[in-house]
């Protein structure tokens, strides 16, 4: 008998069992296969760093110093007469030629000591020239025995005496003269005049106020500094000859070069200092001597007592392996890089920094030129670690391109605009 079951609910039955089997072998092969992908290694992220070769140049060594940019001239100007101030002739501050009027002090005592002494001298000159007309009457009476010898010798006494006493009246007036002309003060040299010391109507000269005024040379300027003995010592290595260290004694100068004055806003003023002496005594107490260089100011930017850098060559290196400041570390063990080797691993190279100037550093030994440092992402890197090395025009291609795009993701409408 056939027992197999014919209607509805045996159909329904078999549909189930059959779906029941797909979904099984469906969910067995997404097993399959998420196992065979863990099996596969996961790609690894490398970190990009900017690099920059150490580079091998001429590296000139500065000394830098706190500076006073001085005068080069800084003359009192004194009464030389005694008076009262009748008129001051110059603005305070202003710039002054030399020659320029100054003061006037009251000069009619003067005038009137001149004109008395004028005719002291005429009658002096007339007294003199009336003992040349007796020696001239009697030289000849002399002669004929008409004039004895004793009348000869007064007459020439009195002419001589006469010279005398019209030489003695040619001084005082003179005297007299220049005292008159010391009543208009003038200024001694060009530059800058200070404020007034007096006012009109004043007593000047030893009885009352001497000073004046000052007047300051501004151009060219004087820039003083001090020097370390060892600085000293590194500028006197670079004379190369016994001459050139012979010459540099005699001028004075146990320094020698061309220094560059920095402004208080950090910009290098535009002319160059020579110096033009050395102290040929170190100060004991800070074991520094003074240095002073002579700078142009034609447009009076340097003033007295204004502070400034000096930076002067001491010494020059060759062939020196450089490197950019912001690739270097400090830790307690000292300064280290770290170095992109070809196999693009990083190193951590500990190096011994030398002088440095304006960003750049001279690495005195621990790395060679042509070795590629990091200069930036040194933070996401450790020693041993794969990197991307991009060279700095690289980066900045990628900085350039990262900004386009974000610029035009922000141009681009939103889906929600029409």
């Amino acid at each position: 008998m056939d027992r197999t079951p014919r209607g509805p609910s045996s159909m329904y039955f078999l549909q189930l069992l059959q779906a029941y089997s797909a979904s099984r072998r469906t969910g067995c092969l997404l097993l399959l296969s998420l196992l065979v992908a863990c099996g596969k290694p996961v790609p690894v992220e490398l970190t990009e760093v900017v690099i920059q070769p150490a580079e091998q140049s001429y590296f000139p060594v500065y000394g830098e110093y706190i500076a006073m940019a001085m005068p080069s001239l800084d003359v009192e100007v004194r009464a030389r007469v005694d008076g009262f101030v009748e008129h001051v002739d110059f603005k305070e501050g202003s710039l002054v030629k030399q020659g320029d009027p100054l003061y006037r002090i009251d000069a009619r005592p003067y005038e009137a000591k001149v004109k008395r002494l004028t005719a002291l001298l005429n009658s002096a000159k007339a007294s003199l020239a009336k003992a040349g007309r007796d020696v001239k009457r009697l030289r000849p009476l002399f002669e004929e025995d008409a004039a004895s010898q004793l009348d000869l010798d007064n007459a020439l006494s009195a002419q001589e005496t006469a010279a005398a006493d019209v030489q003695a009246k040619q001084a005082e007036l003179q005297e007299a003269e220049l005292e008159l002309s010391y009543t208009k003060v003038s200024s001694p040299i060009a530059g800058l005049v200070g404020a007034s010391q007096v006012d009109v109507g004043a007593l000047v000269g030893s009885g009352g106020q001497s000073l004046l005024t000052t007047v300051k040379q501004v151009d060219p300027m004087f820039i003083e500094f001090h020097m370390s003995t060892l600085d000293y010592l590194d500028a006197q290595r670079r004379k190369n000859s016994y001459e050139e260290k012979r010459k540099a004694d005699a001028e004075g100068k146990a320094v020698e070069g061309f220094v560059r004055i920095t402004l208080a806003d950090d910009t290098d003023y535009r002319y160059w200092g020579d110096v033009s002496f050395t102290d040929p005594q170190v100060n004991p107490e800070t074991g520094t001597f003074a240095v002073r260089a002579v700078v142009p100011n034609p447009d009076r930017e340097l003033l007295p007592g204004q502070f400034t850098r000096a930076r002067l060559e001491l010494e020059t290196i060759p062939d020196a392996v450089v490197v950019d400041e912001t690739s270097i570390r400090i830790e307690q063990g000292g300064s280290y890089v770290m170095v992109v080797m070809p196999d693009k691993t990083v190193e951590r190279r500990f190096i011994v920094p030398g002088p440095q100037r304006e960003g750049r550093v001279v690495i005195s030994s621990g790395l060679d030129a042509g070795e590629q440092v990091i200069t930036e992402g040194m933070h996401r890197v450790q020693h041993g670690q794969r990197v991307v090395a991009l060279n700095q025009q690289q980066y900045k291609e990628r900085l350039e391109a990262e900004e386009k795009a974000r610029l035009e993701e922000q141009a681009a409408p939103s889906d929600g605009e029409s």
